[in-house]
């Protein structure tokens, strides 16, 4: 059996030629933010309650919380190549934080935090030219790179402008806010 040339329905069309409704607009939206950090909708909630109780713009503070978790940092840091290539690195205990060892993707990271990667899992292959890979990594202002102690130390507090997500926050807030 061969597919239809056009959708089923009386006219075959249907929502193509519509445009999306505000909300809809949000919806995408808030579901891109999720897809890029990687969170699921409840962490993503939690996220916002927390901006929303400080004392800045919640769209902005939001990002910068999301932007200060260890999966996401040690991807900024270009320990790995995705996000969610970070997420399961950390899962599997590649990382210390100040000296701990830490599984926990959602870990939040603050200044003056020292993240290394475990002495056990430095021979791994995916870290063999760990050097030569650092060299030319972009590195965001809140991140400094110690390459002779396979690992990052975090200056700063992330900034909403540097993330260059692509989505329009505002709209996330505002949906999650109703």
């Amino acid at each position: 059996m061969s597919p239809l040339p056009q959708k089923t329905g009386a006219k075959g069309g249907g929502r193509r030629g519509r445009n999306k409704s505000q909300f809809g607009m949000q919806l995408a939206e808030k579901q891109q933010l999720k897809r890029v950090y990687g969170v699921r909708d409840e962490q993503l909630r939690r996220y916002f309650r927390l901006a929303r109780r400080q004392h800045a713009e919640t769209g902005p503070a939001l990002i910068v919380l999301l932007e200060s978790r260890l999966d996401n940092a040690v991807f900024r840091a270009s320990m790995a190549e995705t996000r969610a290539q970070a997420r399961q690195m950390v899962s599997h205990r590649f990382f210390t934080v100040n000296g701990r060892p830490v599984n926990i993707p959602s870990y939040g990271l603050s200044a003056g935090d020292t993240v290394q990667i475990k002495e056990g899992k430095r021979s791994k292959a995916y870290f063999t030219s760990f050097e030569k890979r650092m060299q030319n990594a972009h590195l965001p202002s809140w991140l400094a790179l110690k390459v002779d102690e396979f690992g990052f130390a975090v200056t700063g507090s992330p900034s909403s402008e540097e993330a260059a997500l692509g989505v329009h926050v505002q709209s996330v807030v505002e949906l999650l806010g109703r």
